[in-house]
């Protein structure tokens, strides 16, 4: 491998053992992946300083096997703990922020100079940001470095990180803009730097919200985040790459390729020696959105043993909605009410929002059309103020059933095309934003509301068109829907 600037700019600050060893295994390695295998059986091998060592874990970027042999091989140290709690799981889920603290200033005590003590705080930082809402308020220690990181050139190398830092606030923030303007920033400084952990978290990052304000565009970054992957063998961001892809095609409605590349996500997962609690759960909700209860089940039930609890809320509300697209509505009533009671205490409002559609969805399923749309209008009004196009998708689609299954027939003008508000608001919708699958789902809602007119061809020729579009792999699952909106077709 080529001196990368990501390694080489270190050179100076460390001593003259760590940097043999960090040479050596550069010189040796074919691209970041192996950098990390040879650097780690150094360290595993070899009596090696704290500091190798540190490098060595950091070199690892989140594969747990690698670090579980470090940790098996070498004690942690006050160098080593912080970027240890940050890839080891067990230890998160005790931990404070007082305890992460605390950890962080051992580790700065313990820098051989004030430079890698600005690499340890700022890479932390990062990381801790988004595990506790206390760092919001409690910026000890980060208002001097970020002054240091600004002013002086051989700091320089840490502005990527931290521009990141402050875009991921805007983001939190939904200042969407101006976080995309600062990852700019920080893409620029990590690509001037060789800097490519940096440059594939801002990336991916970036792609995430630009995803939400133009598809295409986010694609774009995207592919570049797969290529730098692929160049420098960086697992970790392939895995971010498929699951922004599978959250893509489900925003499209293309549910099948959505379970394609989650599945592609949770083997780079798996090989990374990652927890697989979400693998289960998140692609029976695909199944769910196509409704496919039975296989939403299945997929819980295969993959029980993976679960963190059978308390996680989100796990019961995948059961809650197979019930309800399986017509138990009785089943699901319990597992909604208790997932309910977990979310109150967590004041997460998307949540939330799930919980309405699948209740919205129950009373629907119960013919309780009234409290259903409004239900799911509750719903709609979270989904929207998060951005949450899926479920955007998926409250419209139901609200504009419903419309149709109460729309008095008899004083309907007989050529009417359009059920009311709600077709209407979801035919905008479509046309702005580019959504084949959705778009399908539009003309079975026409084609069954044409149906309950008695206009039998104009009926059927939307749902050939429809047939079309269910040829193609990422959406085979219309051809259910079909059957479920219109049950009189058969054939």
């Amino acid at each position: 491998m080529k001196p990368l600037g990501m390694i080489t700019v270190c050179f100076p600050h460390v001593d003259a053992e760590t940097r043999r060893i960090l040479q050596f295994a550069m010189e040796k390695a074919k691209n970041l992946r192996n950098f990390a295998e040879i650097l780690c059986d150094i360290v595993c091998n070899e009596e090696v300083n704290d500091l190798t060592t540190y490098f060595a874990y950091a070199s690892t970027m989140g594969n747990h096997f690698l670090n579980a042999r470090i940790l098996g091989a070498r004690e942690h140290t006050a160098l080593t703990y912080p970027i240890l709690s940050g890839v080891r799981e067990e230890w998160q889920m005790n931990m404070t922020w007082n305890d992460a603290l605390r950890n962080m200033i051992k580790s700065i005590e313990a820098a051989p100079n004030d430079w890698l003590a600005c690499g340890f705080y700022i890479g932390w930082r990062i990381g801790v940001e988004s595990m506790f809402s206390e760092s919001a308020s409690d910026f000890r220690g980060l208002e001097p470095l970020e002054k240091k990181i600004e002013e002086d050139e051989e700091y320089s190398f840490f502005l990527s990180s931290l521009f990141r830092l402050r875009a991921n606030r805007l983001s939190r923030e939904r200042k969407i803009d101006e976080a995309i303007k600062l990852y700019d920033l920080a893409i620029e400084n990590a690509k001037e730097h060789e800097n490519i952990a940096a440059l594939l978290m801002c990336l991916n990052e970036k792609a995430n919200l630009v995803k939400r304000i133009d598809v295409d565009q986010g694609l774009d970054i995207l592919e570049e985040l797969r290529s730098v992957s692929e160049q420098w063998g960086i697992d970790f961001a392939l895995h971010n790459y498929y699951e922004q892809l599978a959250h893509i095609a489900m925003v499209r409605g293309e549910f099948n390729l959505s379970v394609h590349y989650h599945i592609e996500r949770f083997e780079i997962a798996k090989q990374l020696g990652w927890p697989l609690y979400q693998r289960g759960p998140r692609i029976a909700l695909l199944y769910n959105m196509m409704g496919n209860g039975a296989r939403a089940i299945d997929l819980i039930t295969s993959h029980r043993n993976e679960l963190h609890s059978d308390e996680d809320p989100f796990v019961l509300m995948q059961e809650a909605w197979a019930m309800v697209n399986l017509g138990n509505v009785n089943d699901a009533e319990p597992l909604i009410l208790k997932a309910k009671g977990i979310i109150l205490k967590s004041h997460d409002e998307v949540r939330f929002g799930l919980v309405y559609l699948i209740e919205g969805l129950m009373e629907k399923a119960q013919q309780d059309f009234a409290n259903a749309m409004f239900t799911l209008e509750r719903a709609l009004d979270i989904f929207e103020r998060n951005y949450n196009l899926a479920f955007i998708n998926l409250a419209l689609i139901h609200l504009c059933d419903i419309e149709i299954e109460i729309v008095d027939y008899e004083k309907r003008r007989k050529n009417a095309d359009i059920s009311g508000p709600w077709m209407t608001r979801l035919e905008k919708y479509v046309e702005k934003n580019d959504l084949v699958a959705i778009e399908g789902h539009l003309k079975l809602l026409k084609a069954k509301f044409l149906y309950k007119q008695a206009k039998f061809k104009q009926s059927e020729k939307l749902v050939i068109e429809v047939r079309k579009i269910s040829k193609s792999q990422s959406m085979e699952y219309l051809e259910d829907v079909v059957r479920v909106l219109i049950p009189e077709v058969r054939k």
